[in-house]
């Protein structure tokens, strides 16, 4: 008889640590504002791989990955608030969202973009219409570093583009 050995464990993004290592109250208010947006999208693209609903995607996150070391890493802690109301947001303006975003992405001549790119926007334009009392350069300048992230193409130009328009027919 042949004895099975046991799987090596999980490393990487697919197991937390046993404890949270950085506080959720260090770095700036700003800092925690801009990684809130881009927790905001991770969970959003999340949501859509994993065909997941927001509540329980929000949590998740806020439970296992705000103040965690990250495959060596730390990073300014998101704020929870500010992710929820996004997240939150979008799920219950989807409609809206869609026909924005739609709508600016066919004036640019742009069709389907995919999941990350659309989290990026669906995020950027909800936040546009919902936080008239947030600055719409800072918005749009936390999205544009956001997909700088992770793309190196002419994604920035996209994201600016349609935030800009967004911005535009949203705001006064």
């Amino acid at each position: 008889m042949v004895e099975k050995k046991k799987p090596a464990p999980r490393k990487g993004l697919g197991r937390a640590p046993e404890k949270a290592v950085v506080k959720k109250s260090e770095g700036s208010i700003k800092a925690q504002k801009t990684a809130a947006r881009l927790a905001a999208v991770q969970v959003l693209y999340q949501m859509r791989l994993n065909n997941q609903d927001a509540k329980s995607a929000v949590r998740e996150f806020i439970d296992h990955r705000i103040g965690f070391n990250l495959d060596g890493d730390l990073f300014v802690p998101a704020n929870p608030d500010l992710l929820q109301e996004i997240v939150m947001g979008v799920t219950e303006r989807w409609a809206d969202i869609e026909a924005i975003v739609s709508k600016a992405l066919a004036d640019g001549k742009k069709g389907e973009v995919e999941t990350l790119l659309e989290s990026i926007l669906r995020a950027g334009t909800y936040e546009l219409m919902a936080n008239s009392k947030v600055d719409t350069g800072v918005i749009i300048n936390d999205y544009l570093n956001i997909t700088t992230g992770f793309y190196e193409g002419s994604e920035t130009k996209i994201v600016n583009a349609i935030l800009d328009k967004v911005a535009k027919s949203v705001r006064d």
